[in-house]
């Protein structure tokens, strides 16, 4: 009987979803909405899981059930709290106990580019860093809501570029060309309107979509420099204090991956690994930008199965 694995990489601005064969080879790929808890609520995010999984089971014409190990990687499964949240939307999709992994997407970015010990930075809406030791002891720093954590991520960086914008509106700072294309970014071509933009926004995605205006605009800008200079400051602390967290050997070699949207940019990513102390500069790999973490999850529903139980790092 042929042997299939499932992963579904849900992040805050979407969620995308894959199913192999046992070779490797792809079965099917399905994008659907974000299935952050966080980020658009339960409802949305169960809602959100279904509609991509029902399109799946479709199109390959069977479900769940044919599936040797699914992995949920999930935004916002940062607690057991969460975790028992999230499992009751995973196994209300027809997952039964032992089926599956659940683990914080951030797992799925590290398996995707390296193996424990090491660390990931996952950059996207929010931003955090998960560390997994050769024991498989699990650290985090950060990730803990775009209000008052997830610097230097895709919100923050949105956020950032929003607020000089409305600055500029009030005539409190003078004007910079990508103005414009974070009023166009809100639908309006008019400046005079983006205040009014601004205050119907809300869901958090719609900002972190704002950060791509300054990790793509074409020219170096002061203010876009100043801005993305402090972001990556941010990034780089965290990676710095869960290194500190980590039970890693002297003899051990340190892996970290750079992961999430906002590190697609390479003059970003490079900004972070250039405010890494030595030690940790070095252990940044540069991994291929063309595997993406979903690709880690079907990684690690093969080891489930190897191992006969969780990866390293996982919930469950």
């Amino acid at each position: 009987m042929e042997r299939y694995y499932l992963s579904v990489d849900g992040g805050g601005t979407k969620t995308e979803l894959l199913l192999t064969r046992d070779d490797g080879s792809v079965v099917y790929k399905e994008r659907c909405g974000p299935a952050s808890v966080k980020s658009v609520g339960e409802a949305a995010a169960l809602e959100n899981l279904r509609e991509g999984l029902q399109t799946l089971w479709r199109q390959v014409g069977f479900g769940p059930e044919k599936v040797a190990h699914s992995v949920f990687g999930l935004s916002g499964c940062d607690t057991p709290g969460d975790a028992a949240v999230l499992t009751q939307i995973v196994e209300s999709l027809e997952f039964s106990e032992g089926t599956y992994t659940l683990c914080n997407d951030g797992v799925l970015a590290f398996y995707a580019g390296a193996e424990p010990p090491g660390m990931v930075l996952i950059a996207g809406t929010g931003s955090i860093v998960v560390g997994v030791d050769s024991r498989g002891g699990v650290t985090r720093t950060g990730g803990w809501g775009y209000g008052f954590s997830d610097l230097g991520s895709g919100y923050w960086l949105g956020s950032q570029a929003l607020r000089e914008t409305l600055r500029f509106c009030d005539g409190c700072r003078s004007w910079v060309p990508w103005f414009s294309a974070i009023a166009k970014a809100l639908g309006t071509d008019s400046l005079d309107h983006l205040p009014q933009a601004a205050a119907d926004i809300t869901r958090s995605d719609t900002v972190a979509a704002l950060a791509s205006v300054l990790l793509d605009w074409p020219e170096p800008e002061p203010l876009q420099q100043e801005i993305l200079a402090a972001g990556s400051k941010y990034l780089a602390e965290l990676l710095v204090a869960n290194g500190e967290k980590m039970a890693v050997e002297p003899e051990e070699s340190l892996r970290i991956v750079l992961a999430g949207g906002c590190m697609r940019s390479k003059a970003y990513a490079h900004l972070v690994a250039s405010r890494l102390p030595e030690r940790l500069r070095e252990a940044v790999v540069a991994g291929d930008r063309n595997i993406s973490p979903v690709e880690g999850g079907i990684r690690m529903a093969r080891l489930a199965i190897g191992r006969g139980g969780a990866p390293a790092g996982t919930a469950n």
